[in-house]
């Protein structure tokens, strides 16, 4: 995909943008396809590839979610995606969590955008910042079941989780019915959306409806070897 696509695409789908928007988004890609021949942060390797799965994914929910001066959490940033897009393009106030040091140091390094970094697990984290977010949002590849154990117990009553899913969304979310009911979330509504090549992309808007039970998150291998 050439930049003049991803600034018809984002068009098509009345997604708002300024020259500077893009020019910057331009500039962090640039930056992370640099660096990730230095620290593994991405299978991608090539621009286009970079604007369709990482800058265009990334900002789908625009399309049904305004962001502006929100306070939004990305849960397993990894190279900032898609943290790093949303704060971009909107007066979001994001913070990037990652367990991994070496990426979140990456995104520190670069120059131009305001984003709080946080190298840590979720379970970890929450302990100081429960519910304090309006968004948690998802792009990792664990079960929603997972994801929502990780994710809620972060965001505020009234707040959403936003979970990134391809095309076994709904069995996902099947499997995840108790965990989401148990955490205090509701499945609210599904996008669906199918990206230039032909992925598929939902994505999940987990409503908070009532605040989660502090025993949860778990322990994280309790989180992966008994998912609620």
């Amino acid at each position: 995909m050439l930049k003049e696509e991803l600034v018809s695409l984002l068009k098509r789908n009345n997604i708002p943008f300024t020259d500077e928007q893009i020019a910057l988004s331009e500039k962090y890609m640039e930056y992370i396809l640099k660096m990730n021949k230095v620290v593994n942060l991405t299978a991608i390797k090539d621009e286009g590839a970079f604007r369709e799965l990482m800058i265009y994914d990334s900002l789908i929910p625009l399309k049904e979610v305004d962001f502006n001066n929100k306070t939004v959490i990305d849960v397993g940033t990894g190279a900032g995606f898609p943290g790093v897009m949303l704060s971009i393009f909107t007066k979001a106030k994001v913070t990037l969590l990652d367990s991994t040091a070496k990426k979140i140091n990456v995104i520190k390094d670069f120059k131009g955008i305001n984003v709080n970094t946080v190298a840590t697990r979720a379970e970890e984290y929450v302990k100081e910042h429960r519910e304090l977010f309006d968004i948690a949002t998802a792009r990792a590849v664990s079960a929603l079941n997972i994801l929502v154990e990780l994710c809620l117990p972060l965001v505020k009553v009234g707040g959403y989780l936003l979970a990134y899913k391809g095309k076994n969304a709904e069995e996902e979310i099947k499997q995840a019915k108790s965990a989401i009911s148990r955490l205090g979330g509701e499945v609210e509504f599904v996008s669906d959306d199918m990206l230039p090549s032909g992925e598929e992309r939902h994505i999940v808007f987990i409503k908070k409806k009532k605040e989660t039970n502090k025993k949860y998150p778990r322990e994280y291998s309790d989180i992966v070897n008994r998912p609620l």
